[in-house]
This record gives structure tokens, C-alpha cells and sequence, in this order.
């Protein structure tokens, strides 16, 4: 009767054993698919300039982080911001933003991103953990020295701005491959076009033409040749639809403008 009741124990704990093992081995596949999700939704590529907005309700800062040229560019606004769209002000791509009304902006870069580490559960932005995680590496690892910040007021017109944004914020990848782009506007917005173009420029790209063409429903980048960066860069940041093809153009690069680009909070 003893060594019965030994073996259903002994039975029961293997049970038991194998029950725990289980659990461990759903924990660890549910943490590592969590860690792969957060990875696969991350937008900084490590390699590229990455810009983001940083904002307290009061105050605004612009970081921009570009790891290839080790180089950090910071712009930080001042005067009334409450209505501003940012993107249109300063003509240049924002990738990512943070917003929480404790964020102390007047921070140095990697003391601000270590303080949006700790309380990345309270701030709202569309970046990862691992987005923010990585942007700090680039911060602890950039010298003051490499550091440019320029303060410049809400209401300065936009040519001033153009001269100090490109200087700041121009993508290395995207003047070093020099690609020529033609921009054509087929909406019903009139000067469409040029905003875009004053986008891409101020990215460091070379805008060649901006035309006008029917109405067209959907947007798309055309280009020739081998897919490039800027190619993957512009078709990230517009989220158009890029198609290879064969035929001669006055650019390496065409951007159509359909009509479902009017609303574009981008430029």
C-alpha cells in the first residue's frame, strides 16, 4: 500500500514537473513574440537620419539624430506652437513624436531621451521602446562637439527657414546618391507640388521639375534603374507605391501626386 501511494506521488510531481515546464515555455514564447512585435513596429533603422518632435504643451524641440555622420541636429522653437503644424512650418520629414506636458525640453539630448526611457509608459508618441532606446545610444555616444542647436521663432518666413533646416537636417544617403526627382502634381490643389519639392530639397534631394498633369485618384514614385535608398526613403515617408520602369524620363525619380494625397498633413 506504501509503495503505492509512492508511486501516484512520484507520478503527481512529474506531473506537476512537466505542468510548471509548460507554463515556463508559454511565458518565454510569449515574451519572445513580444519582443519580435515591438521590434518588427520599430521605425529608426540605427543606420539613417531619424527625426522627431518633442513637446511638453508649452515648449517644442526638434531632434534630429543621424548615426552615419555621427551627428546630432537640435531645433528648437520658440513662440506660439498650439496651432502649428510643424511638418508644413519647417518643410522637413518627422518621423516620430513624444508628447507629455512633464518633459523637461531644456535637457541635453541623451539627459531628455533617458528621461522619456523611464516614463515611456506615461508619454504618448508613436515610437518604440526600442526606437527610444536606440535614439539614447545615439545620444550617449555623440560629442557636444557634433551637436548643432539653432533657435528660431514660429513666425519666421519660410525662405530663412530653408536655409537653416537644410543645413540641419539633410539626409547624407540621400546626397550622396544625388538622384534627380520630378515631382507632378495631378490634383486640384494648386501649389501641391512645391511643397513636396520644398520637402525634399530641405531632405537634401534634387528636385529637377515640378509640373502639373490630369487628375490622377492614386499617388506613386516611378523610377529607373536599381531601387535606391531614396527611392525606399520617399515611398516610407509618403507611403505612395513605387514601380520600377524601363522608359527614359527628364529624372531618375518620378513622384505623381494623386488625389489621394490633398489632405496631407506631411507638407
Amino acid at each position: 500500500m506504501t509503495r503505492k501511494k509512492a508511486k501516484v506521488e512520484k507520478h503527481n510531481t512529474k506531473i506537476a514537473i512537466l505542468f510548471v515546464i509548460f507554463v515556463c515555455l508559454v511565458i518565454l514564447a510569449s515574451l519572445i513574440f513580444r519582443v519580435v512585435h515591438v521590434v518588427s513596429q520599430s521605425k529608426f533603422d540605427g543606420n539613417n537620419r531619424f527625426t522627431i518632435s518633442i513637446s511638453n504643451n508649452k515648449n517644442l524641440k526638434i531632434l534630429s539624430f543621424s548615426p552615419n555622420t555621427r551627428s546630432i541636429s537640435v531645433l528648437k522653437l520658440d513662440g506660439n506652437i498650439k496651432n502649428l503644424n510643424v511638418n508644413k512650418f519647417l518643410g522637413i520629414p518627422i518621423d516620430g513624436f513624444v508628447k507629455a506636458s512633464f518633459l523637461e525640453t531644456n535637457r541635453e539630448v541623451a539627459s531628455l531621451m533617458s528621461n522619456i526611457i523611464f516614463d515611456y509608459r506615461r508619454v504618448e508618441t508613436n515610437l518604440t521602446i526600442v526606437d527610444v532606446f536606440r535614439l539614447f545610444l545615439v545620444s550617449k555616444t555623440t560629442s557636444l562637439h557634433d551637436t548643432s542647436a539653432v533657435v528660431i521663432s514660429s513666425s519666421l518666413e519660410s525662405v530663412r527657414i530653408d536655409e537653416i533646416v537644410a543645413k540641419l537636417f539633410n539626409d547624407s544617403e540621400i546626397e550622396k546618391e544625388d538622384q534627380t526627382i520630378e515631382i507632378v502634381n495631378a490634383t486640384s490643389v494648386i501649389g501641391l507640388g512645391a511643397r513636396l519639392g520644398r520637402l525634399i530639397t530641405n531632405m537634401g534631394g534634387k528636385v529637377v521639375q515640378v509640373s502639373t498633369d490630369n487628375l490622377q485618384r492614386n499617388s506613386l514614385i516611378l523610377y529607373n534603374g536599381r531601387e535606391t535608398y531614396t527611392v525606399r526613403r520617399l515611398s516610407k515617408l509618403l507611403g505612395f507605391k513605387i514601380i520600377q520602369e524601363n522608359k527614359q524620363s527628364i529624372a531618375n525619380i518620378m513622384i505623381v501626386l494623386g488625389e489621394d494625397s490633398d489632405n496631407s498633413a506631411l507638407f
